[in-house]
């Protein structure tokens, strides 16, 4: 995914947390890289740590188009849900961005659209 630093936040524990904006949208994640500038664009793999369950933080959306926010409780994001494997392994499709989850009780034909709720959020800066 393709993103432009916003922000640069440290916190006690040494961690680097950014805020970026893309193509749908803005979020904030931890950093797991090199300490980048603000206002550079960045090629990215986004992480969502969290497990994620139906209708607890992972809902059915109406769609069509992918979007993404931030507020208090974390990072909003809407996507179309290609896969969830016998194991909870699953694919969430952001525009041309794949992004693997960990989902539990998924009850929705796929594929789908789905919002979800994400506070464990990470980006990996990828070498082009």
């Amino acid at each position: 995914m393709r993103i432009t630093l916003t922000a640069l936040h440290s916190d006690p524990s040494s961690a680097l947390w950014v805020d970026f904006r893309c193509a749908f949208g803005e979020g904030r994640g931890q950093w797991l890289g090199a300490p980048p500038q603000v206002a550079q664009e960045h090629e990215v793999e986004l992480s969502l740590e969290d497990e994620f369950r139906w209708q607890h933080n992972l809902w059915a959306s109406a769609g069509p188009e992918p979007q993404m926010t931030r507020d208090k409780d974390g990072l909003h994001i809407t996507g179309q849900l290609l896969q969830v494997d016998e194991d909870g392994g699953a694919a969430l499709a952001i525009g041309a961005s794949i992004i693997l989850l960990s989902v539990q009780g998924c009850t929705r034909p796929l594929p789908g659209f789905i919002s979800l709720l994400a506070r464990q959020v990470s980006l990996q800066p990828l070498a082009l």
